[in-house]
């Protein structure tokens, strides 16, 4: 698993985001709704990585009651997106404080999938997005990689594995992935891909021309070799 814990018979992520928002001393203004549908996007795909999927949603508000329904539906998005029924959101507000900055955490409960076997080594590895961070991400939508066909090469196992790229870029994730081995990238992999702009895809040979007719967009395979 990349960023994710085993709870019981439950697979728990969780995503946040400070600072980014509709309070006037936010760093990056942006609208609740999608700095939610973000925050929510990235720890939706670190239940795909771990081959589950979220069966109830938590969510840490930290800007007052006001925000409460605008993260509501940044997170209902993100199942909108993906074509799946949002399971129940709960959590709590800090009320009692009036912060600053904008502040939010959303964790998501999911349980494992029976999906057939594979062998990781023997997968074909892909980019998919460009990574982008900040500003960059509402000036590029078009540019972030796209939830739907995600999760639908995943679910019919055309993708046998998702690796979100954060902010370590993906030089950080192929050191997780691959070890030392060396990895030929057309992309920056010293950047930044913030709320997982660029996800790793690993597909079995037999799959590749499948995957190449869904993801049209900043779909790219990687070259890995022995050093």
């Amino acid at each position: 698993m990349r960023n994710a814990m085993k709870v019981g018979t439950f697979i728990a992520t969780m995503d946040n985001a400070a600072a980014i928002g509709q309070k006037p001393q936010d760093v990056v203004s942006a609208p609740d709704q999608l700095t939610a549908y973000m925050t929510a996007r990235v720890t939706f795909l670190e239940q795909l990585a771990a081959q589950a999927l979220p069966v109830q949603v938590l969510l840490a508000n930290f800007s007052g009651d006001a925000a409460w329904s605008r993260y509501e539906k940044g997170i209902q998005q993100v199942f909108a997106e993906a074509d799946l029924t949002c399971p129940a959101i709960a959590g709590s507000t800090e009320s009692n404080m009036p912060t600053l900055q904008s502040g939010l955490a959303v964790t998501m409960l999911g349980e494992i999938q029976q999906r057939r076997a594979f062998d990781h080594d023997q997968l074909s590895w892909y980019t998919y997005g460009l990574p982008l961070v900040g500003e960059e991400v509402l000036a590029q939508p078009e540019d972030v990689a796209q939830l739907l066909p995600i999760y639908k090469a995943w679910q019919a196992e055309i993708v046998q594995q998702i690796w979100p790229v954060g902010s370590r870029g993906l030089q950080g994730e192929f050191a997780r992935l691959f070890g030392e081995r060396h990895v030929e990238c057309a992309l920056d992999g010293a950047k930044s891909a913030g709320p997982c702009t660029v996800i790793l895809l690993g597909i079995a040979a037999d799959n590749e021309s499948q995957a190449q007719k869904i993801f049209l967009r900043n779909f790219e395979k990687l070259h890995i070799s022995e050093k």
